[in-house]
């Protein structure tokens, strides 16, 4: 799993193996969430559904797949980032 920008900052590592089991994106997230913390889960959750963090799995942006149903396998590559603006 690979962090950018904010998120990196408050899970204190560009990079992570999750050796948890995570059969959804959601059960990810919601680990996540729970390892570290809700500053790190106001970006990604909210009312159950995502919030503002973009994610990725083995490239594909999981809103263009089944969101949070989104199944995951133990060699998917997942990719967490805030929204970026700028010019």
């Amino acid at each position: 799993m690979t962090y950018f920008a904010t998120l990196r900052d408050i899970a204190g590592k560009k990079e992570e193996q999750w050796d948890e089991p995570a059969a959804t994106v959601g059960e990810l997230l919601r680990g996540l969430i729970a390892r570290y913390g809700p500053k790190f889960g106001r970006w990604l959750l909210d009312k159950g559904d995502l919030k503002l963090a973009i994610v990725l799995v083995n490239g594909r942006d999981v809103r263009d797949l089944q969101r949070l149903d989104t199944p995951l396998a133990p060699n998917d590559t997942v990719t967490i980032f805030p929204p970026v603006a700028g010019g």
